[in-house]
């Protein structure tokens, strides 16, 4: 049996659970990934799907997703049946045996992987409120950025707007990491264009 950290091959990855299959938010979230799909591609990032349903309820919710969200979906969708992974996620409830469907919280998650199989971002939504996939790429932009260049980005940035240097790099350091320069409004509070990154 194949698991899901071997599939993890050395790029960014997001795992998105579903308590169940045919679910109408649930229906609409998995549209709005196959949607998307070429913003994760440009990203570089594997996308998985997981829920506690079988594999032939897997194909049927798919049928129907594609028919009502008018899209196409090309990623896996695993069949976590005995709940081993979402157990680990904290998705059943403890002291669970047997069937993991009876026992699945309400509650979806989102989890991005990066290249060394490490979390970087988890985030938990009530199975009543559709998540936000837009806000998911931002949040890869930043993850991506900050792990490659000492910034940090601040609240509700966006690609393309001026970040933070960073705490831990001493003023020295900065002026030779940051060749457009940054403006020290602080010490603590340093302001720099965003640096120039290369997708995919």
């Amino acid at each position: 049996m194949i698991t899901l950290h071997e599939v993890l091959d050395g790029q960014f990855s997001m795992l998105v659970t579903f308590p169940h299959d045919f679910e109408a938010v649930a229906t609409t979230e998995l549209g709005a990934i196959a949607k998307l799909q070429e913003e994760f591609e440009a990203r570089n990032v594997k996308l998985f799907a997981l829920s506690v349903d079988t594999k032939g309820n897997h194909r049927r919710w798919i049928d129907e997703v594609e028919e009502l969200q008018d899209c196409k979906i090309t990623f896996p969708l695993f069949a976590d049946v005995d709940g081993a992974v979402s157990k680990v996620y904290g998705l059943v409830r403890p002291g669970t045996v047997g069937n993991a469907a009876k026992s699945v919280i309400n509650a979806g998650l989102i989890v991005l992987i990066d290249l060394d199989k490490r979390i970087r971002f988890i985030s938990q939504y009530p199975s009543t409120t559709g998540r936000n996939f837009y806000e998911v790429l931002r949040v890869i932009d930043t993850l991506q950025l900050t792990l490659f260049h000492s910034v940090a980005t601040p609240a509700n940035w966006m690609q393309g707007e001026d970040v933070f240097v960073r705490n831990d790099i001493s003023a020295t350091a900065a002026g030779a990491m940051f060749p457009k320069g940054f403006v020290a409004i602080k010490e603590w509070f340093r302001i720099t264009p965003q640096p120039d990154t290369k997708q995919g």
